[in-house]
């Protein structure tokens, strides 16, 4: 049975999405618009048809890569600036990592890592949007928190949280990526997730009985029993 035919503007997505994948697996400069075309499944002569050039295509990539940037950090919501908020939102970060395939977004943080492997570029751009959005966030959590008392005299810079957590989520995700996870977590996802945010919790600097305090209240028996029917 022949498929059906795309219109246009789908094709052109298609292309688009092609390109995000090859870009990211090997960079502006490693990327021919031959692979694109494969990827696509579309003659090169049809890529140029909607692209003029390979820079054109690339663009059209960035635009969708802030447009999928948005709908995550939308869908992760605000941070409350509070110790709470710090919390709240490293609880929602971790729940999010454990999902692996399934978590936001999971697709643009496989091609974060490809690019990291390949020049990068793609990965730049990731993080540093996602921090300038992030960041003011952040920052206005710790302010809080250290209002609050519920920071120890050696917090980090919110630069480095900010930073820290998103290396230590996203490689829990990674290695829950791609069907069997690579890293066995022992004591099922609660024990991971709590685990997950008293460590970076900590390392951010909140005081260890603000975190249980607020930790616990975060992970009530229904919330962690969700977790489990959900994401194992």
């Amino acid at each position: 049975m022949p498929r059906p035919r795309l219109s246009g503007h789908d094709r052109r997505q298609s292309i688009v999405e092609a390109a995000k994948t090859v870009f990211a697996m090997n960079g502006y400069e490693g990327a021919k618009t031959f692979q694109i075309a494969r990827t696509a499944g579309v003659s090169e002569a049809l890529v140029y048809r909607h692209f003029p050039s390979k820079t054109a295509l690339y663009r059209a990539v960035l635009r969708h890569v802030i447009h999928d940037q948005d709908a995550t950090l939308k869908r992760f919501g605000a941070i409350e600036p509070s110790a709470r908020g710090i919390v709240d939102m490293l609880v929602r970060t971790a729940r999010n990592a454990i999902a692996g395939d399934a978590a936001l977004n999971a697709l643009g943080m496989r091609l974060v890592f490809g690019s990291l492997a390949a020049d990068g570029s793609y990965a730049r751009l990731v993080y540093r949007r996602a921090s300038r959005l992030v960041l003011p966030q952040v920052r206005a959590a710790m302010a809080a928190a250290e209002s609050e008392g519920a920071l120890e005299s050696y917090s980090v810079a919110p630069e480095n949280a900010v930073n820290f957590v998103e290396h230590v989520t996203t490689m829990i995700q990674m290695t829950r990526s791609g069907g069997r996870p690579a890293v066995e977590h022992p004591e099922g996802n609660a024990r991971l997730i709590a685990d997950c945010v008293r460590f970076c919790a900590r390392g951010i600097g909140l005081r260890a009985e603000v975190v249980e305090r607020l930790l616990g209240k975060a992970l009530a028996p229904d919330y962690a029993n969700d977790i489990n029917a959900t994401v194992e």
